[in-house]
């Protein structure tokens, strides 16, 4: 028999006897492949074919044409389109201006072609009322009704539209707004350039459909022409409108080309079964592809993770293969006297790991792949994605399984390398013989921890496009050299046992001496707390500077009902009412409105006022972004969010109640300037002139969005009278007085109502303020500033999940092989007098200092990567970004610190004495 069937046999034996241990290791290796096939199995499931695509979106029409009315350049599948250009990169001019029509398209067809009803809205987006409740949704004109449009739709209930005013409803929409066939819903539409919202059309719900595409998405279906016989195109602009098309023998590459150069672009059916050759597409001369250097950043991380995932597991699974080899240590000592070398005596530990890897393979893979089966839908629901259809791709699932076999070899290497050094008569007499102290191992491990840092330091502070990989990748160096390090740790941390009760000197002393059994358990669980703790550091840091720098232009407790509509104001009585019935549902102690000016239509433009600043106030042009958050005239430190809308320019208008409700107090000369016709400003670099009179100047223009460079005309100008309140706010630049600016042709209209409160609303009263802001037809939702709310919890939830579990399982294995090997120790402490207690306590210590020696290694360590990653997203942000004025904010997150270092190993010990039972059973010792 050769080598490795011996052995291959033996470790089969070696298994079968020892069936707890086998379970637990297998258990061990089979969890990352069961992970890695069920992920694969999800992922190729959830992958949409272009054929699937193309039949959930065309039916059984050939191809979808899309009118651009521009000569265009596309590749077969449609996945990337551009405007004709010639070698000096000019593009022609349009071949047409008016939208496309059925009859000039199927004139362009071969005979017998058919051309289905355009789909002219382009998904556009509409709110859809139902009372007080509201939504968005996505509306596409299609005719469900078209029978070679079967298959892109699945009916739920009801029928598709038969009349103008019947749609239907995606599920998922229906069941927001609690809708079936038979009900009646609003559909508003806003102007994409004026912002205008349209009035109110009631339609029926004909049936509730979804999407093949987009099967839980928010999605209607309407007639076309729904809205008007321009749909879609603000200001006169013809809206893109797509065409389903029949042709005998489908759309070959010629007639794609030809379509092209008349200003459409095909996505076809059979160019997707069979494309041209790549030379004869000229997309790919002229717009030449690129490599995403995000996405190859993206499978770089996940490559590591992946990795270090592996390794938690080798160095969980290997303190089993390690006790295992010691406790036949005797066995390897007669195969050495029968003249079996280190490399047999290698070969069969290692033929272990091949054994118990191929079962824990073979178990990950299968259990992987029923899992996806059983979790495809709620993966579906979970994504809010169309799944392609349940695959399995037998070849990477046979590499996943493979995957188990590696790891248990790995697993198995540790412990095969120190069998085969083992001396014969040592082994025999079952001595463990002369243990020196690591020092090589420890030697690489701190130059992996020296390199690694290195490249933190550098790619934090270096910046550039390869920064997140160069920073992985020193954290990933440095893990590993701490790693290597940790048989040195552990072996050090036997002198602090004089200073521990008997157990704990007990455990941290074997522990010391069993390090090949510690050392790995404690390495996975200082890798994982590693790990975890940097991810919730950067999650801790980014949350405390988003709370450093939350800045909110309303006050805590204040709230805000937008009234205007597309920003063009509602009528003073619609406001009045509103108001009314908030007062009657809100604690509140004041009510302001602030009147704006909208947008009107663009024709023409709507008379509004703007403040001109005196030429030495205004912002220098030349400043970055940090530069501009030094300088006060910039108005960097006026950003904030701002919670509610004024309209085409800053300048509002409003009585002594609207200061009061900005500034949060009484300002009597401001106040009193607005009952004498004056206005209020609250920036000082607003003020034209200063002094005991001072005043603001006015432009009154149409769309002009710079003032300050707009032509002055006298008949345009106004110089009021103005109080200075120095608060300057990013929504609101100045006040006037009611009727201040009428001669001008100003008007103001309500747009916000701002309510002071007695106390913090409650969510209930905040739901129902909202819902009669609905029920006016008001697309915004009524607002309560509640403060910078932290939504870290859940992450941070994940994370100490992942640290614990990993934790407990270490300390688990750690423990119970420690227990198993120390039955000798046991049995003599029993022999002496010692209580029965004495072998839970023991338990729970050993668990206690594996896990608590792991978790404050892991901390500490995982305070570098952290400032790492921190740093390096720093250096991302662009200068002219607005956020590189901001300060990194590190925060290391205490209380999740103190979970993991404290409450976990505790947690740790708990368990373990909890299962250990306290009876020392006595056994007979070889002599």
């Amino acid at each position: 028999m050769s080598g490795w069937g011996l052995a291959l046999r033996v470790a089969r034996r070696e298994a079968w006897r020892n069936k707890k241990r086998s379970v637990l290791v297998v258990a061990m290796l089979a969890l990352p492949v069961a992970g890695a096939a069920a992920a694969d199995t999800l992922w190729r499931s959830s992958q949409v074919t272009a054929e699937q695509k193309a039949a959930w979106n065309m039916g059984r029409y050939d191809a979808l044409v899309t009118d651009t009315g521009t000569p265009m350049y596309q590749t077969p599948d449609m996945s990337g389109a551009g405007p004709v250009r010639d070698p000096a990169g000019n593009s022609p001019a349009p071949v047409r201006t008016a939208p496309a029509t059925v009859a000039g398209l199927a004139a362009l067809l071969p005979a017998g072609s058919h051309v289905g009803q355009p789909e002219t809205l382009g998904h556009t987006q509409v709110q859809v009322t139902n009372g007080t409740s509201r939504g968005w949704g996505l509306v596409r004109d299609t005719d469900l009704g078209d029978p070679l449009l079967a298959g892109t739709a699945d009916r739920v209930s009801g029928t598709v539209p038969a009349a103008p005013d019947q749609v239907t409803l995606s599920s998922a929409l229906a069941g927001r707004l609690h809708k079936k066939a038979g009900d009646t819903v609003g559909l508003r539409t806003t102007d994409p350039v004026t912002g205008a919202v349209s009035p109110v059309l009631t339609v029926h719900v004909s049936g509730i459909y979804d999407s093949k595409s987009d099967p839980y998405g928010d999605v209607l279906f309407v007639r076309p022409g729904i809205f008007g016989p321009q749909q879609t195109g603000g200001a006169g602009a013809p809206s893109q409108a797509t065409f389903p098309i029949s042709v005998h023998g489908g759309v070959d590459w010629t007639l794609t080309k030809q379509l092209n150069a008349q200003g459409f672009t095909v996505q076809s059916k059979r160019l997707l079964a069979d494309p041209p050759p790549r030379s004869q597409v000229p997309y790919y001369q002229f717009y030449a592809g690129y490599t995403d250097a995000s996405n190859n950043a993206q499978l770089a991380v996940v490559a590591i993770a992946l990795s270090m995932i592996l390794l938690e597991v080798v160095l969980l699974a290997g303190p089993a293969f390690a006790v295992s080899a010691r406790r036949r240590r005797r066995d390897f000592g007669l195969l050495g006297a029968a003249g079996a070398d280190g490399r047999r005596l290698r070969r069969i530990v290692l033929a272990d790991g091949v054994v118990l890897g191929a079962a824990g393979g073979v178990l990950g893979a299968v259990v992987g792949i029923v899992a996806s089966a059983a979790a495809l839908p709620w993966f579906g629901h979970y994504t809010q994605q169309a799944l392609g259809g349940f695959r399995l791709r037998p070849l990477e699932l046979a590499g996943s399984a493979l995957v188990g076999v590696g790891t248990g070899v790995a697993a198995a290497v540790a412990p095969a390398i120190t069998t085969a050094r083992q001396d014969v008569l040592t082994a025999l007499t079952g001595r463990r013989g002369a243990v020196s102290t690591p020092w090589k191992l420890p030697l690489i491990g701190l130059a992996g921890v020296l390199a690694g840092s290195v490249l933190i330091v550098f790619g934090a502070w270096h910046g550039g496009q390869e920064v997140t990989i160069t920073v992985i990748s020193g954290i990933v160096l440095a893990e590993l050299g701490m790693v290597a390090c940790t048989p040195l740790i552990v072996t050090w941390s036997g002198r602090l046992a004089r200073v521990l009760p008997l157990t704990g000197r007990l455990a941290l002393r074997d522990g010391a001496r069993n390090r090949g059994r510690t050392a790995p358990a404690l390495a996975a669980i200082m890798a994982a707390v590693a790990g975890a703790s940097a991810v919730a550091m950067v999650i801790n840091s980014d949350d405390a500077q988003s709370r450093h720098y939350y800045q909110s232009q309303l006050r805590m407790g204040q709230a805000v009902a937008q009234l205007d509509d597309g920003n063009s104001g509602v009528a003073g009585a619609v406001a009045d009412r509103l108001v009314k019935q908030i007062v009657d549902v809100l604690p509140t102690s004041m009510v302001a409105i602030l009147q704006g000016i909208g947008f009107g239509n663009g024709q023409p433009p709507v008379p509004a006022p703007d403040i001109v600043r005196a030429p030495g106030n205004m912002c220098p042009d030349h400043l970055n972004a940090a530069a501009q958050a030094k300088d006060p005239r910039c108005g960097l430190g006026q950003s904030g969010r701002i919670q509610f809308l004024t309209g085409s320019t800053s300048v509002v208008s409003g009585g002594p109640e609207l200061v009061r409700a900005l500034l949060g107090r009484d300002d009597p000369a401001a106040e009193a300037m607005l009952k004498t016709g004056g206005a209020v400003v609250f920036d000082k670099y607003d003020l034209a002139t200063t002094g005991a009179r001072s005043t603001v100047h006015l432009a009154i223009s149409g769309t002009c969005g710079q003032p300050a460079t707009c032509p002055r005309q006298d008949d345009k100008q106004a110089t009021l009278p103005a109080a200075l309140v120095d608060s300057p706010r990013a929504d609101v630049s100045a006040i006037v007085a009611p009727g201040a600016l009428d001669k001008f042709g100003v008007k103001f209209a309500p747009m916000a109502a701002l309510f002071d409160t007695t106390r913090m609303p409650t969510t209930d009263e905040e739901q129902r303020a909202d819902d009669l802001v609905a029920a006016t037809g008001i697309s915004e939702s009524f607002y309560v500033e509640r403060g910078y709310q932290s939504q870290t919890w859940a992450g941070m939830l994940a994370l100490g999940a992942v640290a614990g579990v990993v934790m407990l399982g270490a300390a688990a294995v750690a423990t119970g092989l420690a227990i198993t090997d120390a039955q000798n120790d046991l049995e003599t402490l029993a022999a002496v007098g010692a209580r029965p207690r004495v072998r839970r306590t023991l338990a729970a210590s050993q668990a206690a200092v594996t896990a608590g020696l792991g978790a404050v290694l892991g901390a500490a360590f995982g305070l570098l990567p952290a400032v790492g990653l921190i740093e390096a997203k720093a250096q991302q942000i662009a200068p002219e970004s607005m956020s590189s004025a901001q300060q990194t904010q590190f925060a290391p997150p205490w209380l999740y610190l103190g979970v993991v270092v404290v409450a976990l190993p505790v947690l740790a010990a708990i368990g373990a004495a909890a299962v250990t039972r306290s009876r020392i059973e006595m056994r007979r010792r070889r002599g």
